[in-house]
């Protein structure tokens, strides 16, 4: 027996007026923040032994979007390299979303010990600089 639907019900946790947390304009679609970001990206597929590069627009725990040209099908698994200021970062993907003609939705799966601790380094960095109470 199927269960019943039920409307999921989004309440802002945010205090003052004005003031929302990172994430709250997608609440319906995002379990974590994402944050503008820049960095050459090069997304490998294995497979087929291709590879695609292109410009990392904004990132979060979970994912980042790729501002590409160059399009693979939604569900693709992939291997995605990012590299910031010298400081490589690279995990296993798969394509979650594609916009024909601007980019690609990512999102991570598989990612070691060590990558997270990159990552997790890069979105504490941009949360503190996105994420301040406004004086």
């Amino acid at each position: 027996m199927k269960k019943p639907y039920v409307k999921p019900f989004i309440r802002s946790r945010s205090t003052r007026v004005g003031q929302i947390e990172a994430g709250a304009r997608f609440g319906q679609k995002r379990a974590v923040p994402r944050y503008p970001f820049s960095a050459l990206a090069t997304i490998s597929e294995p497979i087929i032994r291709t590879q695609h590069s292109g410009q990392i627009s904004d990132i979060s725990l979970k994912g980042c979007f790729v501002e590409s040209m160059d399009q693979l099908a939604y569900g693709t698994v992939i291997v995605i390299r990012l590299e910031r200021s010298g400081q490589p970062f690279q995990c296993w993907g798969r394509i979650a979303h594609v916009h024909v003609g601007h980019g690609t939705g990512i999102a991570f799966f598989e990612t070691s010990p060590d990558q997270q601790i990159i990552l997790e380094g890069w979105i504490t960095e941009l949360s503190k600089l996105f994420d301040q109470e406004p004086r």
